[in-house]
């Protein structure tokens, strides 16, 4: 059986998506991977899954879009494969538009990795995505949620409920090795941030409240760069902006800290939350998105509601060593329970025998 994945600019969470994808599926000898991806801002970490790749000459503008779609099914006329398992908004328009007008051959997997219509934007822009996904649909046989929360919003929104289905993200049960001694000061709550320092991740909302309550037992760790000019901001007594780490180092920075923070406006999944609980430590994160299926207070982490962030405040405030090593004991477990690579890779498979 070939499956040709399809990406638009395959970097960060989506790349890491991917390479535990398709390092996974190679236990299954009756599936043959190949992928096709944006030569710009794609990541170059797929010659030891699979040597079947592809890249089209792309940067996102309108103009663009139909050159996208010429080179993508001239690969996918080429390939002949049995699945599309399309990636990402942009990459679903660049593969979907075309079958609305012409019989398609292959079976459509479409996943959004996080729904564009439920991004913190206009309400006129979020009916016009919707109207896009709806109409896309027509071709697609199966859509993968990532988390209940985009399903049901999904749903909610009017899209097909009989071509969905939920298969949560998950991580390799690894932690790798790193030589990085890392010297924080244990006298202290040590909190870390890994994302990107946009409006999203809403790392300006969480310095804003942390700014004002001033508690000189925590320090803040930032890993990540702006999206836009990479210009970190400057570090203070209390903030440390260590921008791009290696990912063969991110494990390190995860045991040094004491719990992870996530502030995020919306969040369709959460890989971030997932990595800190495969390092036993705990998560506090705002009640937006799907933030709330991964954390359970007072269990792996705490929840702060983002329309009253004096609760924020009263979690940062009541902070404890010995009670957040408790709780990333919890976090753990569970994820041990749910968010292992390997449950995902064979939900994705079987997916792919129906």
């Amino acid at each position: 059986m070939k499956v040709l994945h399809i990406g638009e600019y395959v970097n960060g969470g989506l790349a890491t998506y991917l390479k535990i994808l398709l390092n996974g599926l190679q236990k299954y000898h009756d599936i043959e991977n190949y992928l096709l991806i944006s030569e710009y801002k794609s990541q170059k970490i797929w010659d030891d899954i699979t040597k079947k790749v592809f890249y089209y000459k792309y940067k996102r503008s309108i103009i663009n879009i139909f050159s996208a779609i010429k080179q993508i099914h001239e690969v996918i006329e080429k390939v002949n494969p049995d699945i599309i398992h399309v990636h990402s908004t942009w990459a679903g328009l660049f593969v979907r538009l075309p079958y609305l007008f012409r019989k398609k051959k292959t079976k459509i997997i479409y996943q959004p990795h996080g729904w564009a219509f439920l991004m913190d934007t206009y309400n006129y822009k979020k009916n016009i995505y919707v109207l896009v996904e709806k109409i896309l649909s027509i071709p697609t046989d199966k859509i993968i949620n990532i988390s209940n929360y985009e399903q049901n919003q999904a749903i909610k929104y009017g899209l097909n409920k009989n071509k969905m289905i939920m298969i949560y993200n998950g991580v390799e049960d690894k932690i790798n090795k790193s030589n990085l001694k890392l010297n924080w000061n244990d006298n202290k709550i040590n909190l870390l941030f890994v994302g990107r320092l946009d409006r999203q991740k809403g790392l300006d909302l969480f310095l804003d409240v942390y700014d004002k309550v001033k508690l000189e037992n925590i320090h803040l760790y930032v890993i990540g760069t702006s999206v836009l000019d990479n210009k970190l901001p400057q570090n203070t007594e209390y903030v440390t902006y260590l921008g791009w780490v290696d990912n063969k180092d991110i494990d390190e920075y995860y045991q040094a800290c004491d719990a992870v923070i996530m502030p995020s406006r919306w969040e369709g999944f959460g890989l971030v939350a997932i990595e800190a609980m495969r390092n036993l430590k705990p998560v506090i994160v705002s009640n937006r998105g799907a933030l709330p299926e991964l954390i359970k207070n007072n269990k792996n982490g705490y929840i702060f509601d983002m329309d009253d962030l004096n609760s924020l405040v009263s979690i940062l405030s009541k902070l404890d060593k010995s009670k957040l090593k408790l709780l990333g004991i919890n976090a753990r477990k569970i994820f041990l329970e749910n968010f292992l690579a390997d449950k995902l890779v064979d939900n994705i498979y079987y997916l792919y025998k129906l």
